[in-house]
């Protein structure tokens, strides 16, 4: 069965990072939601954290997303685009198949 991806980003404040971070992650396991990346950075403000998550249906993305935004601590969250390679780039040379990838609307 196809799943639905999304990576999304945002700040934590430099109060608690981690104990935002495990809130967060909680937020993703209850949901039953796959975490197929996560990325975070220490930054001036706090952390910064890139999650990649998969899911059976869209809404339970979006769902994740409204809950993580409740969060204290979490600041606005970005949806970032998502790397497309249509079929016929596929059997291209990989240089020239990388030159022609595009963003997808997001």
């Amino acid at each position: 069965m196809d799943t639905t991806q999304k990576s999304y980003r945002f700040c934590i404040e430099p109060d608690a990072p981690i104990a935002t971070l495990e809130a967060a992650l909680q937020v993703v396991r209850r949901l039953d939601i796959e975490l197929r990346g996560l990325r975070t950075t220490a930054t001036p403000g706090g952390m910064e954290v890139r999650m990649h998550l998969a899911a059976q249906e869209e809404d339970i993305l979006t769902l994740c997303r409204m809950r993580l935004h409740n969060l204290i601590g979490i600041l606005p969250i970005r949806e970032m685009p998502v790397l497309v390679v249509s079929r016929t780039d596929a059997g291209a040379m990989p240089d020239v198949a990388a030159g022609r990838r595009r963003f997808a609307p997001g």
